[in-house]
């Protein structure tokens, strides 16, 4: 996600603010006040977003201070909150559905690169919850071999991620890899047994 946001964020060199379409008060008339204005131009959860030429990128899923998170529907993408703003259509971003979508594209695969590269033997592998699973024997483009205690594992390398502090997790938590791993070895025994 942070690779995500700095590549988006590097796109929005024009300010989003070009975009914005404020109406001037009549004169004589007394200004909005701060709080009623800020809340006006900001985008609350929800709220379409659309891009340059007015097509929509997608809708508002959250939003913190130092991001709002838009749903395109394909992903889930953080972008400051200085980069949006207000027109006559709505709220826009001053990129386009197709410079968002590549944005978001190279992102990915920029951050599967960067965990792709992690994927080494003797590499330690953690859980969702953080529990050590074992370490890594081999990787491929598809498998990711675990020693664990009970065994070598076979995974699927898109369920390896890296945490925050770059630590190799994976999408399953100790619990669910022994289970899992208990009745793979069951059906193995099973499979192995002599027909009758």
């Amino acid at each position: 996600m942070r690779t995500l946001a700095l590549t988006i964020g590097s796109l929005m060199m024009v300010p989003a603010a070009a975009l914005a379409q404020q109406a001037q008060p009549a004169p004589g008339a007394a200004p909005a006040a701060p709080a009623a204005s800020a809340a006006a131009t900001a985008p609350t959860v929800g709220a379409t977003i659309y891009d340059s030429a007015g097509v929509a990128l997608g809708t508002v899923a959250s939003i913190t201070p130092q991001a709002v998170i838009l749903n395109t529907g394909a992903a889930q993408v953080p972008v400051p909150p200085t980069s949006i703003g207000k027109t006559d259509k709505g709220f826009a971003m001053a990129m386009t559905k197709a410079d968002l979508d590549a944005a978001v594209a190279s992102s990915q695969a920029q951050a599967q690169a960067a965990v792709k590269a992690k994927l080494t033997p003797g590499a330690a592998v953690a859980g969702l919850n953080g529990a050590a699973l074992g370490t890594i024997k081999t990787a491929d483009d598809q498998f990711v071999t675990v020693t664990t205690a009970k065994g070598d594992v076979k995974l699927p390398i898109a369920g390896f991620s890296a945490d925050a502090s770059g630590k190799v997790i994976v999408g399953i938590t100790a619990e669910q890899l022994a289970a899992a791993t208990a009745g793979a070895s069951a059906g193995d025994a099973t499979s192995g047994a002599a027909p009758k």
